[in-house]
């Protein structure tokens, strides 16, 4: 379930809950097509590490990744595997005025069994949005991660605000 909570004028007064309209989930959506890679940020056993990574989305705005298993944010997933996502669309706000749509998404990752169907399902859709990452499929090493939102924060670049929580 997703829960909407809307930005109110007065900082005083607490945000309102509301079921979430179909408008937001289009904003959502809107950002999550339009960009093409996400700083992934994981914690390792001392400290954080962010990393830019080209990512696909799901219909449900489940965000999939992939890397080799060797690799830090690999292993810090596999240890610690709640995260923050977070992308953006500078290249088209005004960066001075800070009209930029974004996107904050905490959420939780697993990993998905290689050589299942759905690991050939989440290929073909990851794939599809970033078809330059596809030599990297060959390789026996690489793994995929799901990261399913619990919360975002949403910032449009025409000042709509909002949170939702799954």
């Amino acid at each position: 379930m997703l829960t909407l909570f809307l930005r109110t004028e007065s900082r005083a007064q607490l945000p309102k809950e509301s079921s979430v309209e179909a408008a937001q989930k289009d904003r959502i959506a809107a950002l999550l097509a339009e960009v093409q890679v996400a700083i992934l940020v994981t914690q390792g056993d001392q400290w954080p590490t962010a990393t830019m990574q080209a990512f696909a989305e799901t219909p449900e705005f489940d965000l999939l990744f992939i890397m080799n298993d060797a690799t830090e944010k690999f292993q810090n997933l596999l240890k610690h595997p709640h995260v923050t996502l977070f992308l953006d669309a500078r290249e088209k706000g005004k960066v001075e005025t800070f009209e930029i749509s974004r996107l904050l998404i905490q959420g939780i990752a697993s990993e998905i069994a290689r050589d299942s169907a759905e690991w050939d399902a989440m290929k073909a859709v990851f794939l599809k949005k970033s078809p330059f990452e596809a030599p990297f499929f060959k390789y026996p090493t690489l793994r995929m991660m799901r990261v399913r939102p619990k919360r975002l924060s949403y910032a449009g670049a025409d000042r709509v605000t909002f949170k939702a929580e799954f």
